[in-house]
């Protein structure tokens, strides 16, 4: 990948305003472009002495970088993409005067798999010193055997603000190494040696490395140590599939203990684990509803566990000190009492000393909004907007419903009724979240407000397998592709007619990945049910996706146990496969795909388009080029969104009484 980062003055950048703008409210409805167009204003982070921050101003697929001062509110250029293709990942300070970029672009030496490989660059807070710091690095920049992935920070090292620990990992080795890198040239220094196969690095608060581990294969391997010098044992190993973790979390402030996620109760929880007996220990923090999804860690270099994070509804933090507790309902009290209803706040970026902090704030209905906190005098103050121009009073607030599948199993699920519309005979779109092991929650989704800004209601199912609801929930979903999963999901909509809330005339599933699938799925096996679907980046032919196993680190076993029907009877793969179903679809379909998406290859969806093509169906096939799974171009992503809006509002409008079935 060429260097695509160069030092940039840009005055019409600037021109749009740094401040948060607070124009009248937009007219309803809200264009769509307004949604899905890249956010003028991301990733802002804080250098360590809290004086600066930078982040990502973006006008179009432009990119740019600025510092802004604290005290002065001055904004300084230090950078800018000119290359669309080229994307910047993230950026983070290094100590208070360097900052780091990342930017991904394709990678064009790869085989099978359509990856991005990564380049870092640094450069100075007023501008100088811009370089791309792997340039020095061994292999860089001989074909096929360069590093792919340079941007993989293991520790930012406070006491030592001149380097940085950076994970190493060569081509054609099966795990990387630790090195110390140096924040003005890049030049490595090794401190870690490629041990035992470990492909996941982690050092503690201090910086010291402490722990590795690897899942691969069949079997998930923990190594750890108490004396950073000592040699690396391993302290765990367990089955990788049929047993739940104990699994890696953190460090504890105390050397000789880890923390771990562990069964508790049928669902994860935060545990002490023993590096001396190799046992699990105290039972630190479960939640009687939901998982426990991860430790929580202090905003800034050292990154300290200072909390557990879990998901009932919104995502929420646990904290282990009082103290810490206190301030963040204080600070919730405040965001709630700014804006009129409950909202989402995080520490994202903070000074070396915790007293200065960047805090994210956001909701259903809020787009994310940026503050300043400085504890030591109790200030906060509103910084930035991530987009400004859609306001809360034209959303709509999500809330919780559940209802009882087929087989008696309860099913949590988030309905978000369209502002200034009775909750009743509403048309309505189910929008089916990927994995399927994942999980939908209420938070803010472009993708849901803008349906519910043209008139729809929206459904998400947390159907059986979606992850977070402990393992009876998650493993029901085992093997139950276009089976069990399917039956909650049109369960979901049937509940949705009986209550009355939505039309049966007029209702629409849309996702993409696995909620591509079950698109597909919905309109082959229930093809009564839905007027339209919608389906991106979609599974189409589970045989051919199981086929593509080769590519990818969890190869078979993982998908026997999950998908099930590799090593078996194929023909319960072909059944649920839409490809082999197209004669059954009535409804119009909506495809889309990008042709460099490595999770789900692009002949996926050509193939269900040209099925549907000899079949005589209605369908519309929009093909990215270049796009992976997701979107990576705005224009790419507008064209996506404005395509799908005008499809349901064309497809799900009330029949003329000539025209109903």
């Amino acid at each position: 990948m060429r260097s695509s980062l160069t030092r940039a003055c840009l005055v019409a950048l600037l021109a749009v305003g740094c401040q948060a703008a607070m124009g009248a409210e937009l007219p309803a409805p809200i264009p769509v472009r307004d949604f899905f167009v890249n956010p003028p204003i991301s990733r802002p982070t804080l250098s360590d002495d809290g004086n600066t921050y930078a982040l990502i101003r973006s006008q179009g697929d432009l990119q740019a970088i600025f510092s802004v001062s604290v005290a002065t509110g001055e904004w300084v250029p230090l950078a800018k993409v000119d290359d669309p293709e080229t994307r910047l990942a993230w950026i983070e300070w290094a100590n208070s005067k360097r900052l780091f970029i990342s930017a991904q672009a394709r990678d064009r030496n790869v085989v099978g798999v359509r990856s991005r490989t990564t380049r870092l660059f640094g450069v100075d807070s007023d501008g100088k010193n811009f370089s791309m710091l792997g340039r020095h690095w061994p292999l860089f920049g001989q074909g096929q055997l360069s590093v792919a992935y340079q941007d993989r920070i293991v520790h930012w090292t406070p006491a030592d603000p001149q380097t940085v620990l950076i994970e190493l990992w060569p081509p054609n080795e099966d795990s990387p190494s630790v090195m110390r890198m140096d924040v003005d040239t890049g030049r490595l220094a090794r401190a870690q040696p490629r041990t035992a196969g470990i492909r996941n690095w982690y050092a503690d608060a201090a910086g010291h490395i402490r722990a590795g581990d690897r899942a691969a294969g069949t079997s998930y391997r923990l190594y750890a140590r108490i004396d950073p010098d000592a040699d690396l044992e391993l302290v765990m190993e367990r089955p990788l599939f049929g047993q739940r973790g104990p699994e890696f979390a953190g460090f504890h402030a105390d050397p000789a203990l880890l923390y771990v996620l562990a069964p508790h109760e049928g669902r994860d929880a935060l545990f002490e684990f023993d590096i001396r007996t190799r046992a699990l220990g105290k039972l630190v923090f479960a939640h009687p509803e939901v998982d426990v999804t991860g430790v929580y860690r202090e905003a800034g270099p050292e990154s300290r566990v200072v909390g557990v994070r879990y998901t009932v509804d919104r995502p929420e933090i646990h904290f282990f000190d009082p103290a810490d507790a206190q301030e963040h309902r204080r600070l919730a009290a405040a965001f709630q009492q700014e804006f009129g209803v409950p909202m989402q706040h995080e520490r994202i970026s903070r000074s070396h000393d915790g007293v200065r902090q960047l805090i994210e704030v956001s909701s259903e209905i809020q787009p994310p909004v940026y503050y300043f906190f400085d504890r030591s005098r109790n200030y906060l103050a509103r910084i930035l907007e991530q987009r400004p121009g859609i306001k809360a009073a034209a959303l709509s607030p999500t809330r919780r419903v559940n209802y009882q599948a087929r087989d008696g199993m309860q099913i949590p699920a988030y309905l978000t009724l369209p502002k200034g519309h009775a909750a009743r005979n509403l048309p309505l779109i189910v929008d089916v979240h990927g994995g399927p092991w994942t999980r939908d929650r209420i938070e803010w989704d472009p993708e849901v407000q803008v349906l519910a800004n043209r008139g729809f209601a929206v459904l998400q199912v947390n159907f059986r397998g979606s992850a977070g609801f402990g393992y009876r929930h998650l493993e029901a979903g085992y093997r139950q592709w276009g089976r069990k999963i399917q039956d909650d999901i049109t369960d979901g909509v049937r509940w949705a007619i009986e209550q009355g809330i939505a039309d049966a005339d007029r209702i629409g599933i849309m996702g993409s990945s696995y909620g591509g699938y079950a698109t597909l799925v919905g309109l082959t096996k229930t093809p009564e049910l839905y007027r339209a679907g919608a389906a991106y980046a979609a599974v189409t032919d589970i045989e051919f996706l199981l086929s593509d196993d080769k590519w990818y680190d969890w190869g078979a076993d993982w998908h026997e146990t999950m998908i099930g029907g590799e090593r078996g009877d194929k023909s319960r793969l072909r059944e649920d496969s839409p490809l082999r179903l197209v004669d059954a679809i009535r409804a119009p379909v909506l495809l889309g795909h990008g042709t460099d998406d490595q999770r789900v290859h692009v002949r996926q969806s050509q193939r269900m388009a040209e099925a549907l093509r000899k079949a005589r169906k209605q369908y519309e096939y929009l093909e990215f080029p270049n796009e992976h799974h997701g979107f990576l171009l705005e224009a790419n992503r507008v064209k996506w969104y404005e395509t799908l809006v005008a499809f349901f509002q064309r497809n799900l409008e009330p029949r003329s009484p000539a025209t109903q079935p």
